[in-house]
C-alpha cells in the first residue's frame, strides 16, 4: 500500500523487531527504574511484551516520553507502552501511526486549495514503487514527492528551497492557495511558492525541508549550532504592510539558549551548519529537516536551508510569536537533534 507522509514523517525507517525471551523473563524494579531480564541479561532496544512495545536504553532500563530512534521519533507513555493513534500530551494532540511513528500535522498557515491538474487521488502503487526515494513523481497528470519506499509527502514542504504546498493525497498544488487564516499565496504551474496574493510581502514558512543533492547513501550527520542562536532579522506583521522589518518594538533578545521575543515578531536565527558523519569530507547525504515546537500556538517554528558548495549545509532556524507563553523548540535533521527555548510576551 502507498502511504502518505505528512510533514514531521522521517526517512530510515527503524523495523522494530525483538528476540524472544526464555520463560524466566521477568520486570525488575530499582531506584533507577524498569528493567525487562531473562536471568543475568536485560533488554535494550526495541522489546515487544504482552502485545505492546516498549524501548530500552543501553542501560536496560526502560523509557518513558519521547524516544527519537534513528530517523524515527516515538512516544513512551508513562507505563513504557508505545503510542500509536491520537495522543494528547501537553495541551497539544499528536498523531502516531500503526508503527508508533509520529504524524507531525503541523503547517503553521494550513492548506485547502485543491487547483491540480488532474484529479485528487494517492499515486499508484506501480509508478509509486518504480520511481527512485527522494524524487518528484507523475502519474495521470498529478505530481507527488517521495521520501522513501512508500511513503509521499503532503502538507507545506521546502525542498531544495523553494516552497511546495500538497493536498492529503499527496497532490502538489498549483497557482492559488488559501490557507486556513485566509491569507492567498500564488504558486507557479512547477508548484513552487511565487508570492503573496492577499499582501505580496506575506512569507510562508513551514516545518519541514527535505534536499535531493547527495553523494552519499550514509544519513548521518554532524550538527554545529554554535551560531544557531544569533538573530539574524525581526520581522513584524499587519493586514496592510505585510511582513516588515521590525523597527517599533523592543529588538528580540538572546539569553544562552532562549529566545525572548514578542507577540507579533517573526525571527530569523542564526544558522546551524550540517556536515557528514561519513569520514569522507567531501560526502554529503540528502536531509530531512523537521523543527517542532512544543505548543504551537504560543510559538510557530520554521526552518530554510541555503546553499554551500552545491549542497543544502545551512539550516536557518525561525520562530513567529503568537501567543504569550514559553515553547522548547527541537529542530532534527537526520536523527540528529537540536534545542532551543523561546519566551513570548505581549
Amino acid at each position: 500500500m502507498v502511504k502518505k507522509l505528512v510533514c514531521g514523517l522521517l526517512i530510515a525507517v527503524s523495523i522494530i523487531t525483538g528476540l524472544p525471551m526464555g520463560v524466566s523473563a521477568e520486570w525488575k524494579h530499582d531506584n533507577s527504574g524498569w528493567k525487562y531480564t531473562d536471568g543475568n541479561s536485560y533488554s535494550d532496544g526495541w522489546k515487544q511484551i504482552n502485545g505492546s512495545w516498549y524501548y530500552f536504553g543501553n542501560d536496560g532500563y526502560m523509557q518513558k516520553g519521547w524516544v527519537l530512534d534513528k530517523a524515527w521519533w516515538y512516544y513512551l507513555q508513562d507505563s513504557g507502552a508505545m503510542a500509536t493513534g491520537k495522543l494528547s500530551i501537553g495541551n497539544k494532540t499528536y498523531e502516531f501511526d500503526n508503527n508508533g511513528r509520529w504524524i507531525n500535522n503541523s503547517i503553521y498557515s494550513g492548506s485547502t486549495s485543491t487547483n491540480t491538474e488532474g484529479a485528487s487521488k494517492p499515486p499508484s502503487q506501480e509508478k509509486f514503487e518504480s520511481a527512485p526515494d527522494f524524487s518528484w513523481v507523475n502519474d495521470d497528470g498529478n505530481t507527488y514527492f517521495k521520501i522513501t519506499e512508500d511513503y509521499y509527502v503532503h502538507g507545506a514542504w521546502n525542498i531544495d528551497g523553494n516552497i511546495y504546498v500538497f493536498d492529503k493525497n499527496g497532490v502538489m498544488q498549483k497557482g492559488e492557495y488559501t490557507a486556513l487564516d485566509g491569507k492567498k499565496y500564488l504558486f507557479g504551474d512547477d508548484g513552487r511558492f511565487i508570492k503573496g496574493i492577499t499582501n505580496p510581502q506575506y512569507k510562508l514558512w513551514v516545518a519541514g525541508a527535505i534536499t535531493t543533492k547527495s553523494n552519499t547513501d550514509n544519513l548521518g550527520v554532524k550538527l554545529d549550532d554554535s551560531n544557531m542562536m544569533n538573530i539574524t532579522d525581526t520581522y513584524s506583521e499587519d493586514s496592510e504592510n505585510g511582513s516588515q522589518i521590525n523597527e517599533t518594538q523592543s529588538k528580540a533578545t538572546v539569553e544562552g539558549r532562549t529566545l525572548n521575543c514578542k507577540v507579533g515578531q517573526y525571527i530569523n536565527l542564526g544558522t546551524i551548519k550540517v556536515s557528514s558523519a561519513d569520514t569522507e569530507k567531501s560526502s554529503f547525504p540528502n536531509l530531512i529537516i523537521i523543527s517542532s515546537s512544543t505548543d504551537s500556538s504560543i510559538a510557530y517554528s520554521a526552518v530554510d536551508i541555503s546553499l554551500e558548495d552545491g549542497y543544502f549545509r545551512h539550516v536557518t532556524p525561525q520562530i513567529a510569536g503568537l501567543k504569550p507563553g514559553k515553547v522548547t523548540v527541537s529542530v532534527y535533521i537526520n536523527g540528529t537533534t537540536t534545542s532551543y527555548d523561546v519566551v513570548v510576551t505581549e
